[in-house]
């Protein structure tokens, strides 16, 4: 009985310990629609993201959108097919604060659609890969960003962002 249960330990202990830990930011209620034919048509673009934090005049919310936590930084990201959306929170994991947001490292001149491939905490430094959809450290941290999932809505090219 005692060797049974110091291997039952053993084996709990050998897969509890992993060098990924997912993302420690709070659960904030996310709705969000995306209309590529409209407001939100340069996500076509294969790498191109959209920060968004709240209603802006470029961009104005409707009644239902939810934010998240610190905002939500969507991509269209590398894929099998032409719009592969993937969105997370836009609050570092690390430092776990609304206020404090990762900042897409953009690949293109000011006057081009913006594309990343990372994206860099400005307070730690942390780097986060963003357009594999999977929101994984690359430097800096072994937090992953928080998630969300994108759901393609019936008709159109529009696409919800929800937790």
């Amino acid at each position: 009985m005692k060797k049974t249960l110091c291997l039952i330990v053993c084996i709990c202990l050998t897969f509890s310990c992993d060098d990924e830990i997912y993302s420690n930011i709070p659960n904030a209620e996310v709705n969000l629609l995306l209309d590529l034919d409209f407001k939100d048509k340069n996500l076509v673009v294969n790498q191109a993201y959209e920060a968004i934090i709240g209603s802006t005049p470029e961009r104005p919310a409707y009644a239902l959108d939810r934010f998240g936590y610190g905002g939500i930084l969507v991509i269209n990201g590398l894929g099998v097919d032409v719009i592969n959306l993937f969105a997370y929170d836009l609050a570092c994991p690390v430092e776990a604060a609304q206020n404090v947001r990762v900042v897409p490292d953009n690949r293109t001149p000011e006057s081009s659609i913006a594309t990343a491939h990372t994206a860099t905490c400005p307070k730690c430094g942390a780097v986060y890969n963003i357009y594999n959809g999977l929101g994984n450290p690359q430097s800096g941290t072994k937090f992953y960003l928080r998630s969300y999932r994108v759901m393609e809505e019936s008709g159109g090219r529009q696409y919800r962002v929800i937790n």
